[in-house]
């Protein structure tokens, strides 16, 4: 790291912002092991702040002038990684991509807290698969009794570092902050999450005191918006509340009445009604409505009055645009309309439009596929040979791969003997994926007649016989 130290104070790769004589700079550098491309990009909440382009040795460096606000960052190169920086820091890191968390090493001034932030992050994820979900099928008190000693030996480290690095009284409040939220978050989960563990087909109800948190709450704090463990708090928090308060005061003709649509709907109300906050409110509002469209699988007339309901209290949501893009896709894969213009290519190189494909074989159902991910190769490509070999099978399949670079791709149709003549690769995956809506459901499937519509939202799985 030496050297490294020796590179960071001759020379750095880019600059953000102009250079103040004698104004307090942050130095933020590092080196990328085995870098997935040629830049890393640094975000001041969600706003991109600068890119730095990785040298011959794959290291970056960033210097922020006076102008610069201190608080949480985060940096961008595949993964995300968030960082506190302050001014006078001269943070540097070293990340191998193959094992992004578990590799990332700060040094230098600023070390102290960033490595603290990270132990926590790590900590967590180890803590709640490992303990946490193991003490769920406890009762209400001695459930609480555990997450507070947890928290409480986190908050003693937190205090014995802040003694040793002297640490900033808003370093210090960040840290806490995500201790604190965490242990929240737990509880928050613990009425569904016992129900599971113990096979009870209510949810409990908490002794009063158990949410004794909830009092010391903020939704109108724009420090902590960007705080990873208050986001995934608010999340569950809004999504519980409303579960339960449908659940208690939402009857038709006597009986508990809860959807998909209704259910989303409570929470864009309460949301609304309770944060304060604009950059978290916009999140929270984006995050209901993306979880809603893209996962419920619930009907296009039920998604139309969804949306009519988020313009009345979301017009102006940052997101927005976001959303309605989302939404438009939906109503173009709706049946009898004619396949949206994709383009993609055959083993020959030869580019060809999903509508004329499905013109060409008539009955087509597409479906999708990467080679990176084996699992799934595999199971896929026996799901659709069985699907051939269907005395009643009437269509023509045509894999789609994703993601996998042109000469990858063609070893694996080759080597698996794929029918070329049904195999094709994504000219353009970003447009594919927001057009066809796939965002990660390999499982998809769109089924065709003769260049229209059938199905845009099939399974593989599903049935093929109709």
């Amino acid at each position: 790291m030496n050297k490294f130290l020796l590179f960071l104070s001759i020379t750095f790769l880019f600059s953000c912002g102009e250079n103040q004589k004698n104004s307090p700079y942050i130095y933020f550098a590092g080196e990328i092991v085995n870098p997935k491309n040629d830049s890393v990009i640094l975000y001041k909440d969600d706003r991109k702040v600068c890119s730095s382009k990785l040298d011959s040795n794959n290291r970056f460096a960033f210097e922020l002038d006076s102008s610069a606000e201190e608080g949480l960052y985060h940096f961008g190169h595949e993964e995300v990684q968030y960082i506190y920086l302050e001014k006078g820091d001269s943070l540097l890191i070293r990340v191998n991509t193959v094992d992004f968390d578990e590799s990332l090493v700060f040094d230098g001034k600023g070390q102290e807290i960033n490595n603290f932030l990270l132990e926590m992050f790590l900590t967590h994820e180890d803590e709640e698969l490992n303990i946490v979900e193991k003490m769920y099928f406890l009762n209400p008190n001695e459930f609480s009794k555990k997450v507070d000693s947890l928290h409480d030996k986190k908050i003693d480290l937190l205090n014995t570092l802040k003694t040793e690095a002297s640490l900033t009284d808003n370093a210090v409040r960040i840290a806490k902050t995500g201790i604190d939220y965490t242990t929240y978050l737990y509880k928050e989960k613990y009425p569904f999450k016992h129900r599971r563990a113990v096979k009870e087909k209510a949810l409990m109800q908490p002794p009063e005191g158990f949410y004794n948190y909830r009092k010391e709450l903020t939704y109108n704090n724009p420090n902590y918006t960007y705080i990873t463990p208050y986001y995934n708090f608010m999340k569950q928090h809004f999504g519980g509340m409303s579960y339960i308060n449908c659940k208690e005061g939402c009857e038709v003709n006597g009986s508990f009445y809860i959807n998909q649509l209704h259910f989303n709907e409570h929470q864009l109300t309460l949301i609304d009604s309770m944060v304060g906050e604009k950059n978290l409110k916009d999140n929270l509002i984006r995050n209901v409505a993306l979880n809603y469209l893209l996962r419920s699988d619930d009907t296009y007339e039920n998604n139309t009055i969804f949306m009519k309901d988020l313009h009345k209290v979301a017009s102006n949501n940052k997101h927005i645009g976001e959303i309605d893009s989302l939404y438009k896709s939906i109503k173009n894969l709706q049946p009898n309309l004619v396949l949206p213009k994709i383009y993609i290519h055959n083993v020959d190189g030869e580019k060809k439009s999903l509508e004329d494909i499905s013109k060409a074989h008539k009955n087509v159902v597409f479906y999708f596929w990467m080679g990176e991910n084996n699992v799934h190769f595999r199971h896929i490509t026996n799901r659709v040979n069985q699907l051939k070999e269907n005395p009643n099978n009437k269509y023509t399949y045509i894999g789609i791969s994703l993601r996998t670079d042109e000469k990858n791709w063609k070893d694996i149709v080759k080597s698996n003997n794929l029918d070329q003549k049904t195999q094709y690769r994504a000219e353009d995956l970003k447009k594919l994926n927001n057009i066809l809506i796939i965002n990660g459901k390999l499982n998809r499937a769109v089924i065709t007649d003769n260049g229209k519509i059938i199905d845009g939202f099939a399974n593989i799985y599903g049935n093929y016989d109709k």
